[in-house]
């Protein structure tokens, strides 16, 4: 199964990356929404990829201690390998609940796998092996603001159409949403994620800071979730798990 995850995981950036290459972008067509941020904030998804087959050779090594844990994990992350493949079609749909469908299948997948691992990771010898798992808290953080993202395009198709300041009011309680989750996964070992929320709060302001609630709400995320964040990483809450 591990092996079956590192096959996944190669094919995820060759049909991600290679749809982007042969055809014209998926998402010209997508509603604009004021939570979605800036389009070079997306290249996150480069790293993320890349992390992931990185985790997933790691998880095929001999030294791997065989767990029910780890099992979970093997299949939880095989599935957020397919819901990333399925993306692709799906966003070339350009039917958003169905887009909506499949971000929820990656968060389930992902939130999954980070439980798993923080039981498998006490198992482990290996005193590195927090630093291989660090990518899955980068994937499952941008998934968690592309959920965000996710509904409120949905929502937007579906006709749900608020006047601009009900918009920038629903932002910005969104933006405080995350700044609690990015606390709460910052306590649970999860320190990667704020910082994820934080690169994409900055997204936000560049793409929408003219709206002023919405750029001083994502700059006093922002601070919270850069203290909390170091404050897990001062104190060592970030190396395990």
């Amino acid at each position: 199964m591990r092996k079956f995850q590192f096959l996944i995981f190669i094919l995820v950036p060759l049909v991600n990356f290679g749809s982007t290459i042969f055809m014209d972008s998926q998402f010209d067509d997508d509603p604009t929404v004021l939570i979605q941020p800036a389009g070079y904030a997306f290249s996150i998804w480069g790293p993320i990829f890349l992390g992931m087959l990185i985790y997933s050779w790691f998880q095929m090594k001999e030294e791997r201690v065989e767990s029910p844990h780890l099992r979970t994990a093997t299949l939880a992350g095989i599935s957020a390998g397919l819901a990333s493949i399925a993306f692709v079609p799906i966003s070339f749909s350009d039917i958003q609940w169905l887009g909506f469908v499949d971000i929820i299948w990656h968060l389930v997948s992902l939130i999954i796998l980070f439980i798993a691992l923080r039981k498998q990771i006490l198992l482990e010898k290996n005193p590195n092996t927090h630093w291989y798992y660090l990518p899955t808290q980068m994937y499952l953080g941008w998934i968690s603001a592309a959920t965000a993202i996710s509904a409120a395009l949905m929502l937007t198709e579906a006709g749900w159409s608020l006047d601009i300041d009900s918009q920038v009011m629903v932002t910005v309680g969104v933006i405080g949403a995350l700044v609690l989750i990015g606390i709460f996964m910052a306590t649970q070992k999860g320190m990667v994620i704020p910082l994820v929320f934080i690169w994409a709060l900055i997204g936000i302001i560049v793409e929408n800071g003219e709206f002023e609630r919405i750029k001083y709400a994502s700059i006093g995320a922002i601070m919270i979730l850069a203290i909390v964040a170091g404050l897990q990483i001062f104190r060592g809450g970030g190396s395990r798990g």
